[in-house]
Protein backbone atom coordinates (compact mmCIF):
# COMPACT_ATOMS: atom_id res chain seq x y z
CA UNK A 1 0.00 0.00 0.00
CA UNK A 2 1.37 3.53 -0.83
CA UNK A 3 1.06 6.05 1.43
CA UNK A 4 0.62 9.77 0.21
CA UNK A 5 2.51 11.66 2.86
CA UNK A 6 5.21 10.44 5.19
CA UNK A 7 5.75 12.13 9.50
CA UNK A 8 8.40 11.94 11.78
CA UNK A 9 9.09 13.98 15.07
CA UNK A 10 12.52 14.82 15.51
CA UNK A 11 13.42 15.82 19.08
CA UNK A 12 16.50 16.67 21.64
CA UNK A 13 16.73 15.69 25.29
CA UNK A 14 15.40 17.49 28.15
CA UNK A 15 18.41 17.90 29.49
CA UNK A 16 20.06 19.42 26.12
CA UNK A 17 20.21 22.78 25.46
CA UNK A 18 17.95 25.01 22.90
CA UNK A 19 18.67 24.53 19.14
CA UNK A 20 17.98 27.95 17.46
CA UNK A 21 15.68 28.07 14.32
CA UNK A 22 18.89 27.78 11.98
CA UNK A 23 20.23 24.65 13.76
CA UNK A 24 16.89 23.39 13.55
CA UNK A 25 16.26 23.82 10.10
CA UNK A 26 20.00 22.55 9.16
CA UNK A 27 18.97 19.55 10.73
CA UNK A 28 15.81 19.11 8.99
CA UNK A 29 17.12 19.57 5.84
CA UNK A 30 20.06 16.92 6.23
CA UNK A 31 17.04 14.54 7.65
CA UNK A 32 14.82 14.86 4.82
CA UNK A 33 16.45 16.32 1.78
CA UNK A 34 18.92 14.77 -0.59
CA UNK A 35 21.15 18.03 -1.62
CA UNK A 36 21.29 18.66 -5.46
CA UNK A 37 18.13 16.68 -5.88
CA UNK A 38 15.93 19.24 -7.45
CA UNK A 39 12.84 16.49 -8.22
CA UNK A 40 12.65 15.89 -4.59
CA UNK A 41 9.56 15.07 -2.46
CA UNK A 42 8.34 18.53 -0.99
CA UNK A 43 8.56 19.08 2.06
CA UNK A 44 8.03 20.98 5.44
CA UNK A 45 9.39 21.39 8.73
CA UNK A 46 7.29 22.83 11.87
CA UNK A 47 8.85 23.62 15.15
CA UNK A 48 6.11 24.52 18.18
CA UNK A 49 7.99 23.76 20.47
CA UNK A 50 11.72 24.65 21.94
CA UNK A 51 12.84 20.77 22.21
CA UNK A 52 11.27 19.36 19.02
CA UNK A 53 10.27 19.50 14.99
CA UNK A 54 7.67 17.52 12.87
CA UNK A 55 8.93 16.82 9.60
CA UNK A 56 5.95 16.26 6.73
CA UNK A 57 7.10 14.85 3.31
CA UNK A 58 4.78 13.69 0.21
CA UNK A 59 5.65 10.52 -1.12
CA UNK A 60 5.73 11.01 -4.38
CA UNK A 61 8.72 12.82 -6.05
CA UNK A 62 8.24 15.67 -8.60
CA UNK A 63 9.38 13.17 -11.49
CA UNK A 64 5.97 10.99 -10.22
CA UNK A 65 8.54 8.58 -9.03
CA UNK A 66 7.61 6.89 -5.14
CA UNK A 67 10.80 7.65 -3.12
CA UNK A 68 12.69 4.29 -1.62
CA UNK A 69 11.59 3.87 1.82
CA UNK A 70 12.58 0.55 2.72
CA UNK A 71 15.60 1.00 5.56
CA UNK A 72 14.58 4.59 6.06
CA UNK A 73 14.79 4.36 9.83
CA UNK A 74 18.36 2.93 9.89
CA UNK A 75 19.33 5.84 7.24
CA UNK A 76 17.54 8.42 9.35
CA UNK A 77 18.88 6.91 13.24
CA UNK A 78 22.84 7.11 11.29
CA UNK A 79 22.05 10.58 10.73
CA UNK A 80 21.06 11.71 13.93
CA UNK A 81 24.20 9.73 15.24
CA UNK A 82 26.08 12.35 13.51
CA UNK A 83 24.47 15.42 14.09
CA UNK A 84 24.38 14.42 17.93
CA UNK A 85 27.94 14.22 17.73
CA UNK A 86 28.54 17.45 15.63
CA UNK A 87 26.41 19.50 18.02
CA UNK A 88 27.49 17.99 21.24
CA UNK A 89 24.27 16.93 22.44
CA UNK A 90 23.07 13.91 23.86
CA UNK A 91 19.88 13.01 21.70
CA UNK A 92 17.99 13.99 18.81
CA UNK A 93 15.89 11.34 17.62
CA UNK A 94 13.55 10.57 15.16
CA UNK A 95 10.10 8.99 15.64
Amino acid sequence: MHRDVWHCTTLTARHDRPLTDTTWARIATRLIAPLGDVEACRWIALRHAHDHIHLVATLTRQDGRIPEMHGNWYRMRDTCDRIEAELGVAYTRSQ
